[in-house]
């Protein structure tokens, strides 16, 4: 069987999937607990615990998704058909959720909510997962998945960095021009963004082919076996652990971002300066980061750089009101996680290898449901520690100042979340031995589909 290479046209047509995808993800990790409690009315413990109760629900459909991906079979291959079956579903889901009547009761807006909100989860599950799990259908050749991984963070990260630079331009825009938004901007948004969304996820669905599956050199898998078969593998449970890191981190400052700009920068029109400081800066230096990366190896170029990432925490945390060594602490931290995000993908891809390899069991959506979980549990976990924190700390929805109780917990929200996880990734990967593994791993794995 050929490793595969991939077109860069299809490259570009994936980063675009992924783009739109984040758009609406980012409008929701960085907004809903805003719009849930100064456009609704809900307040930010109930948000919170709406939050964390869909969690469970999101953890069970996952991982149900990754099975079903895992046992389709069809001349479009295991993740395709699903890319163009949970699109629509996706989009309508997250434009209900934002249109949350303001004329229902406090229950009502509640239960409102709590639906359409594990339903937009559910959408996004299966579209998800489905878009990551391209990834390892593509190609077996490491660098082609290297680059398709880079491309997916790229685009998800450039997606997050225009929705959260340019919300607020466009809400006060759709709210004829005051800053006050209104509910109705909110869906209006909502709706240009999934056009968006629809557009980029079809050019995706439509530019890739999978390779296709070796039945009989794999075992006849079944769910069970399949969950068990990750478990054991300790590389993609560190790869899960990671992942959860990178998303809690960034979902944590996205919901923050909002509040942070009101209360700590007292000028929310300054929020554009910080996403293009926090998000651009890794953009930029994803080529450099995947060249390093290729010569050097995944882990030690994401260690090194996790590392180095302390330089820019350390100047955020001593320059919390200097607005531009801030903004430096934020760019130097973005260049260094630059290797360890963008290579996310391609680390849940070895570890998939790796656990196909060492057991027989194929269990690739399996493996990328990973990604979809680890993105919304992190995004509800977000959700949850804004609105707990929020409540703790005496925030007042809607007032023109806050207590300085407040102010730290929201400084805490927007950076000190993500130094935790910081730290946390750092053991992780020193923990992390799979990339010197990986050449004994490839080489058996295409000898034995040469084999067959």
């Amino acid at each position: 069987m050929q490793l595969g290479k991939v077109k860069f046209g299809t490259k570009l047509s994936i980063l675009l999937g992924f783009l739109g995808q984040a758009l609406l993800t980012g409008l929701v990790a960085g907004y809903i607990t805003y719009f849930g409690t100064d456009i609704v009315g809900v307040s930010a413990l109930a948000m919170g615990n709406i939050l964390l109760v869909s969690r469970i629900f999101d953890g069970v459909t996952d991982i149900m998704m990754g099975a079903v991906i895992d046992k389709t079979k069809s001349p479009q291959g295991k993740a395709r058909p699903w890319i163009i079956r949970s699109v629509v579903p996706f989009i309508l889901f997250t434009i209900l959720l934002f249109s949350t009547p303001g004329t229902l009761p406090n229950g009502g807006k509640i239960a409102w909510i709590f639906i359409f909100y594990n339903l937009y989860a559910l959408g996004y599950t299966a579209l998800g997962c489905a878009m990551s799990t391209l990834n390892v259908r593509l190609s077996r050749d490491e660098k082609e998945i290297n680059g398709i991984s880079t491309m997916i963070m790229f685009g998800t990260i450039l997606g997050n960095v225009l929705i959260n630079a340019l919300a607020v331009g466009l809400l006060t825009a759709l709210s004829n021009g005051s800053e006050t938004y209104t509910r109705g901007a909110f869906m209006k948004l909502t709706i240009i963004l999934s056009a968006v969304t629809l557009v980029g996820t079809l050019l995706s669905y439509f530019t890739t082919k999978e390779l296709p599956d070796m039945e009989t050199v794999q075992k006849k898998e079944n769910t069970k076996e399949s969950i068990l078969s990750l478990l054991k593998n300790k590389y993609w449970v560190i790869q899960l652990l990671n992942t959860v890191m990178i998303y809690l981190g960034l979902n944590a400052r996205l919901a923050a971002m909002i509040y942070y700009g009101l209360y700590v920068l007292n000028n929310p029109g300054l929020i554009p300066i910080l996403v293009i400081a926090d998000n651009v800066p890794s953009l930029l230096c994803m080529p450099i980061a995947l060249a390093v990366s290729n010569k050097i190896g995944k882990r030690k170029a994401a260690l090194g750089g996790l590392c180095l990432t302390m330089v820019g925490f350390a100047l955020m945390f001593l320059n919390i009101h200097n607005l531009p060594l801030f903004v430096a602490g934020l760019v130097i931290k973005g260049i260094f996680f630059a290797p360890v995000q963008g290579a996310n993908n391609a680390f849940i891809a070895d570890s998939a290898l790796y656990g196909e390899w060492k057991t027989g069991v194929k269990a690739e959506g399996m493996a990328y449901s990973a990604i979809s979980f680890a993105n919304k549990c992190s995004s509800g976990l977000a959700g949850v520690l804004v609105g707990w924190v929020l409540a703790a700390t005496g925030y007042v929805a809607g007032a023109a100042t806050q207590t300085a109780s407040a102010v730290n917990g929201i400084i805490f929200l927007y950076i000190g979340v993500t130094f935790l996880c910081t730290i946390g990734q750092i053991i992780l990967f020193a923990l992390y031995d799979l990339d010197k593994k990986m050449p004994e791993v490839r080489k058996a794995l295409s000898e034995r589909d040469t084999a067959d």
